[in-house]
Parts: C-alpha cells; sequence; structure tokens
C-alpha cells in the first residue's frame, strides 16, 4: 500500500454524516426560480490590457436576484471565429476576479466573476438583519433566506446563465472550476444550474461548516465569536448552515466531477473534503497530493489544462 493510499485508509474513518434538512433540494429548487423569475440584464465593455493581441477581455456587468450587481471578467482567444468552451472560474475567499490567460491559452474562454463584498468590484447591496463584527458569515445568519451564502450561491449560479448567453460561447460545453471557496462556488454552479457538463474543484472550501464554526476556523471565527456571545442563537444558526454546507450541495450534483485535496491542507482540513467527496453520488475522480498546504497543486492545475483543451 503507497503513502497516499494509507492516508486515503484514514480518512474512510472520518466521514463526516451530512446534516441536510428535508426540504434542502426543494429551498434550492425555489431559490432558483425565484432569482430566474429576475429577467436577465448584461452588459459588457471592451478591457485594453498588454494580452490584446492574443486574448480578448471584457468586463462584464450582470443582475442578479437582488439589487446587486456582479463584475466579471470574460477573456477569449482573440480572433476566434466559432463558438468555444467556456470555463466558469470562481476565486477563493477575498480574492478577486481574474482573466483566464492560462485558461484561455488552452483554446477556451474564461469567466471569472468578482465575489461580492470580498475586496473586488461587486458591491453587495442585500440587506441583513444581522452582522456581528463585520463578519460576512454572520450577515443573516439566523435566516437561511437572508443569509450571505445564499446570495453569493445565486451569483454562481446567475454566472452560469450568463455565459450561455454570450455569442462567442458554446453553451453545450461550460465547465465550472474554483478552489476553496471558489470550489464551493463550482460545486454549487454545476448542481444548481444545469448548463455544466463538468465540475473541477480543489481544496474545496465550506465542507461540513458546523464543524469550521465549531473550530472557529478562518472565515468562520467571527460566527463562533456571535455564538460564543448569543449562544441561544445556536440552534437557528447551525440549521441556516446546513443549506450551504458543500458536505449537502454534492447531493444534488448530476455531472461528472473532479475532486483534488491535499493531506497538509489546515484550512480546509482533507477529512472535511473527503467527506464531500464521500457524499457526492455523480461520476467522480479524486487527486490526493501529500504535503500539499491549502493550494492548488500543479498536477491538478496540469490535469485540468490538458481536459480543458480537449472540450
Amino acid at each position: 500500500m503507497t503513502y497516499v493510499e494509507m492516508k486515503e485508509e484514514a480518512l474512510k474513518g472520518k466521514i463526516i454524516p451530512q446534516t441536510k434538512r428535508e426540504d434542502f433540494e426543494a429551498f434550492w429548487q425555489k431559490a432558483v426560480a425565484d432569482m430566474r423569475a429576475v429577467p436577465l440584464q448584461v452588459r459588457r465593455e471592451l478591457v485594453d490590457t498588454p494580452y490584446s493581441k492574443t486574448v480578448t477581455t471584457y468586463k462584464v456587468y450582470f443582475n442578479t436576484h437582488d439589487q446587486t450587481e456582479v463584475v466579471a471578467y470574460f477573456s477569449h482567444p482573440a480572433g476566434a471565429t466559432e463558438k468555444l468552451p467556456c470555463v466558469a472560474h470562481f476565486h477563493g475567499g477575498c480574492l478577486q476576479k481574474e482573466m483566464g490567460l492560462s485558461i484561455v491559452a488552452t483554446g477556451v474562454c474564461s469567466f471569472s466573476i468578482d465575489v461580492r463584498s470580498q475586496g473586488g468590484e461587486t458591491v453587495d447591496k442585500a440587506n441583513y438583519s444581522t452582522d456581528f463584527n463585520s463578519g460576512l458569515m454572520t450577515l443573516g445568519v439566523l435566516d437561511k433566506n437572508e443569509f450571505y451564502m445564499k446570495n453569493i450561491y445565486l451569483d454562481a449560479v446567475r454566472t452560469m446563465d450568463v455565459i450561455a448567453t454570450l455569442p462567442e460561447v458554446d453553451p453545450t460545453r461550460i465547465v465550472t472550476y474554483g478552489g476553496s471557496q471558489g470550489g464551493a462556488l463550482s460545486i454549487t454552479a454545476s448542481a444548481l444550474s444545469g448548463k455544466s457538463i463538468k465540475c473541477y474543484t480543489n481544496e474545496t472550501s465550506y465542507c461540513c461548516i458546523h464543524r469550521r464554526v465549531e473550530l472557529g476556523s478562518r472565515i468562520f471565527a467571527t460566527t463562533k465569536e456571535f455564538l460564543k456571545n448569543y449562544p441561544h442563537h445556536t440552534d437557528a444558526v447551525m440549521e441556516t448552515v446546513s443549506y450551504f454546507d458543500v458536505n449537502n450541495m454534492v447531493s444534488l450534483l448530476k455531472v461528472p466531477t473532479a475532486f483534488c485535496l491535499g493531506l497538509a491542507d489546515d484550512v480546509c482540513l482533507p477529512e472535511f473534503v473527503y467527506s464531500a467527496y464521500t457524499h457526492a453520488e455523480c461520476e467522480k475522480t479524486l487527486m490526493i497530493v501529500p504535503f500539499t498546504p491549502h493550494t492548488t497543486p500543479k498536477p491538478f492545475t496540469e490535469f485540468m489544462h490538458r481536459e480543458f483543451s480537449e472540450l
């Protein structure tokens, strides 16, 4: 048995059960339907970049389910005359949209949004009745219909709707990709949009959220602090986060999904990601990379780029 095989055997003994409520799927069906009832409005402008000889890039603006306008980059090979596949790329926590130059180098389009209120150009216009110490994961956390994570998940689904309308894109060849928070959004977009043919996710965040709250892990540190100060809200918070837990969301995945985890990841713990992988019932693969911390492993990047080039 190899080193990685031994480590995977150990992970099999640490699988965390799902926390889905009975109305989990119905909740998301209604949320997506309500969002799609809002007419889609998209505008874009050409961006002058140092790469314009080989890559054409637009800044795209589109509306979503509330008053928020999402801002994105859409890039494609310059001079392309036929509809091309597109990779919907979702960034990690508090990072920003990318032009996707390495993705476009594989011969496909790239579409990357700024997640609302994380330092990019997308400004959150939602109203929240709960906000503790400016923690994103306390915004509206007492109500699943108001919670911040509902908004970013719906923005990811809306992204897929926008991509499918772009004249340069073949809407039958759209895939999703992201790492960390982006991995969660990639799974969500593929699970809920009905427009993805494959999902790629690495160092996937938002798995086993109740455990991350208990640990006060990174972005959920303020959620733990909130419950330390207001313990009577514990059950309400745990119920809310269950609707956004990737460990539950994977049950809605119907497309082939490529997972990747690093055994040295101390943010999105290997047992959390492995639990989500285990609960996914779709066609799936898993790359386990030893000694890799919270970052995208080079072998997984190369694997994805090779597959992008063959879309």
